[in-house]
This record gives C-alpha cells, structure tokens and sequence, in this order.
C-alpha cells in the first residue's frame, strides 16, 4: 500500500512536468520578462525601470527573486544540453531548438509544481487517519484545479498557498518562529493570503507563548524580509517596501466588479468588465461587496471563537469563499485557497464529498473560460451561449453552495459551544 501511494505521488510529478511543456498562459510571458531584466536592470533600478516587454512587475520582490533564481537555472540546465549537443555528435540538434523555446516557461512553473507536493504533504501530516489521509494526497493532486493553475497556466497560487498551510501547521506544532516567517514569506511573494492574517493572529496570541518568543518571532522575520529587501530598496528598506505595496501593488490592480469569477456579481452584474464604482441601488458595487464579506468575516470569527472543537481549516475554507463570493475586482484564480484546507476537511467528512467535486468542476470551468485551452468547441459554446449566461448561473450555483457551507458551519460550531 506504502509502495503504491508513493508511486502515485511520482505519477503527479511526471504528469506535472510533461504539462508543463504543453502549453503556458500569456501570464507567463511577464514572468520570464521579469526574470531576465532582473540580472538586465540589478535590484536598484528593478521597481523604477521602465521599458518591459509585457507588463511592469506588480508583485513583491518574493516574486521576483524567484523568477530570477529560475532564470539562472534555465541558463544552467540549457548550457549542459548544449555542452551535450556539441561533445556527442549523435544528440540530435532538434532537442536543443525545443528547449530553447519551451526549457524556460517550463522551469517557471517548477515551484508551483513543488508546491503541489509540499501541499500534498501537509495535507497528510495534518489529519490524524493515515489511511484517510493517503485518500486526501490523492484527491489533491489529481484535482485539475491544482495541475492546471501550476502545470498549465503557470501561477503561483500553489506556493503561496504551500507557505500559508506551512505557517498554520508549524503553529500547530508548536514552532511560532518559523510559523510567523512562513506566513511573511507567502505575503513577501504575494499578498492574496493576507484574508487569513485575522485568524493566525488569534491563533499566535492564544498559544500564550513567553514575551521572548513573540519579539524573536518578529525580529527573526524583519531580519530576513530586511535581508531581502536590501538590494532592492533605495533609503530604509522598510518604508521603501511599504510604499511599493501601498502605492504599486495595492493600487495598479484592476478596478472592475468580477475579473472572471464565477461569483454572485456575475450573476448579478454578468461577466463582463465593468468598474466596480459603478452604483447598485444606494451604494458601490465595490462597497456591498466589502461590507458583505466584512460582515460575513465577523460571523467566522465569531463562531470560531466560541466553538470549543475549533476547526480551524473548515474556518478558513470559509474565509476563503467568502473572499471569492463576496468581494469584487476577484479573478477566476482567487478561489484557489478554498481547496488546500477544504481538502482536508473533506477527507475527515466524506459527506462533503460531492460538495467538493462539483466546486472543484465549476472552478476548473472558470479557469477555462476566456482561456479556452485545450479548445474543447462544445465547452466554449456552452460558457459562451446567450451573452455569457452560464457564468451567470454557475455563479449563482456557486453561491448556493458557498451558503450551505455557511450554515453547516454555523450548525456545527453551535454544537460544540463551551
């Protein structure tokens, strides 16, 4: 059985890195920019340049190290085969063309594809059942919401995702330094994850540790976030990285009520870009949605506080939605930290089963719309019939599932009042 399951994870990881030669979202065109004008421009004058191919980088320097890192590898890897190719007269010549064109768009999903495992793994140690727990690692590396994002499209929702789970499961374990820095790296790379902060604080305060543990706590984060911001940062770096989070990060996003979600402003608003200023009834659309998932993030809290038997991933699963529901401006891709923790609820509840698979379908048939690859023609007229009316109705049914969620959440945290 051992034997098996670890043949299964092999499995996941070639399958990862053949898809990872088949295709690659226009996405990653910025990333392998970003990666090159990183060793072009030197960290100085990275942030301040102004002549990129694609987009100027609007993600923190976390991100940027490591498209670097994997631009230097793509130079290490390609210079053996070409070192190969020009010692061993039979290699055939072709194999150098592929590479050259496929090698580094390849390489830049290999932490995504990492992550993957890394999240299979902490999905493992997290539940208490080895055999349920086999079950979970395998739902969730054969979820195609999860090959597709980092095999296929590229992203880094997994590695985010990986440090966020890290930081809760070091917690858990009783390492609060390492949890803490965990948690700084995910945001230093991205700042999606920041919805859970409310939640982790709770957690790290409840612990109660000595006073000595919370200042080397942070002090051991600002020495390496310091450490890595350094290089980048003109003046102190500390107030050099909030103002390119509070002024470039934060603010050179999209402006618009649902950037390709599947949520209740679809529904509501269709799928098609409007900006979010625009008025429903007395407020914003981006007001409503604030003030929805302000409101609903209170309950959470809430309920989780007073529940004795606080189950922390079903908690931020919630959040998670809640996030993608409620909010405006989300894209298809958001709803991404919803499936590391509610796979593991699901595997201890096999009850959510279904639950789980029908999200995990019309998540995957989110992700595909606009980008259409593969082209299936009959799914694309299916997303695309009658001005876009699916996505209007699987937002819909989206909600209605994110509600039964809600209210078996509440079911059960009242049930195991104190």
């Amino acid at each position: 059985m051992i034997k098996r399951f670890r043949l299964i994870i092999l499995a996941a990881l070639i399958l990862r890195i053949f898809l990872s030669f088949l295709t690659w979202h226009p996405d990653v065109n910025n990333h392998v920019d970003w990666g090159i004008r990183f060793w072009q421009y030197g960290a100085k004058d990275y942030y301040s340049a102004n002549v990129w191919s694609y987009t100027w980088p609007n993600q923190p320097p976390g991100t940027i190290y490591i498209y670097a890192g994997i631009t230097k590898l793509y130079d290490f890897v390609f210079s053996i085969f070409w070192w190969i190719n020009l010692k061993i007269p039979l290699f055939p010549s072709d194999v150098i063309f592929y590479l050259e064109s496929n090698l580094y768009p390849a390489l830049l999903k290999l932490p995504s594809m990492l992550a993957d495992l890394g999240i299979a793994y902490l999905i493992y140690k997290s539940v208490a059942d080895k055999k349920i727990a086999r079950f979970g690692v395998v739902l969730w590396l054969v979820n195609p919401i999860v090959w597709y994002n980092s095999s296929l499209w590229g992203q880094t929702d997994s590695l985010i995702a990986f440090f966020v789970f890290l930081a809760f499961y070091l917690l858990k374990k009783n390492k609060p330094e390492l949890s803490l820095l965990s948690y700084a790296l995910s945001v230093y790379i991205k700042v999606s994850l920041l919805i859970f902060i409310p939640i982790y604080v709770y957690l790290f305060i409840k612990e109660k540790y000595k006073p000595t543990i919370y200042v080397k706590s942070v002090i051991l984060v600002l020495l390496v976030v310091v450490g890595l911001t350094v290089p980048f940062a003109k003046g102190n770096p500390l107030v050099w990285l909030y103002d390119l989070y509070q002024n470039k990060i934060f603010a050179q996003q999209l402006q618009v009520i649902t950037a390709n979600a599947f949520n209740i402003w679809t529904t509501i608003a269709s799928i098609h870009e409007k900006p979010q200023t625009l008025y429903l009834g007395p407020l914003t659309y981006r007001m409503w949605g604030t003030l929805s998932f302000i409101l609903s993030y209170l309950v959470l809290i809430f309920f989780f506080i007073k529940s004795k038997a606080k189950d922390v991933y079903f908690t931020l699963s919630l959040i998670a939605f809640s996030s993608f529901m409620l909010m405006t401006n989300m894209h298809e891709r958001y709803l991404y930290p919803f499936f590391p923790f509610f796979t593991a609820v699901t595997v201890s509840n096999k009850k959510l089963l279904k639950v789980y698979i029908i999200v995990s379908i019309i998540s995957l048939l989110n992700l595909y719309n606009f980008w259409w690859y593969p082209k299936i023609s009959f799914i694309v007229g299916f997303l695309s019939f009658s001005d876009r009316l699916m996505p209007r109705i699987l937002g819909f049914v989206m909600f209605l599932i994110y509600l039964y969620l809600f209210k078996l959440f509440l079911r059960q945290t009242r049930t195991s009042k104190i």
